[in-house]
């Protein structure tokens, strides 16, 4: 039996799990992949953050280097399973949760595997990267070229020669 348990190793569930490891709560991750990186691995190729390193870490350890830069993808997915290795913090890996239900007054999380979870609560940090939403457009569907959500481009190169209306305002809409 768990106090909590937190759901996913990306930026929320790392810093989740630092403020529970500060609390002294008897506390687990679970995440779907192999490394705590969260979706980070499986963003575009070009992605960096939208603000700089000394805006961006986590509690309690800074982005190593110069403060000012803009950290890529790969800086960021290093940063992130550092950030987990330095805290020790007690992730289970390859424990996708695909279902919650009560007991009692507490949460059973099964994961695909059939491992079961107690817990008294539940930190859902598993993010909306996995359930992309291309919302109904006014002519989109008379539209002949491809339609790609951002969770489904990765290079320049992919779209290289073609006819690209970026739709959105969002932080990846314009570095896309």
């Amino acid at each position: 039996m768990y106090d909590v348990v937190v759901i996913g190793a990306g930026q929320a569930g790392l810093a989740t799990a630092y403020a529970l490891k500060q609390s002294g709560l008897r506390y687990l991750v679970l995440e779907a992949t192999e490394r705590a990186a969260g979706s980070w691995p499986s963003y575009y190729d070009s992605l960096t953050l939208f603000s700089p390193a000394r805006y961006s870490h986590l509690p309690g350890l800074p982005f190593s280097g110069d403060q000012d830069r803009y950290p890529s993808r790969g800086e960021v997915i290093t940063y992130l399973e550092a950030y987990a290795q330095h805290f020790a913090f007690p992730i289970t890996f390859n424990s996708r949760v695909t279902k919650i239900e009560r007991e009692g007054g507490d949460f059973c999380l099964v994961t695909e595997k059939q491992e079961r979870f107690l817990a008294r609560a539940i930190v859902v940090a598993s993010g909306p990267f996995n359930q992309p939403n291309i919302p109904a457009l006014n002519g989109l569907t008379e539209f002949t070229g491809q339609t790609l959500h951002s969770s489904e481009y990765r290079h320049p190169a992919d779209i290289r020669g073609a006819r690209v209306a970026v739709i959105g305002a969002g932080n990846s809409a314009v570095q896309i």
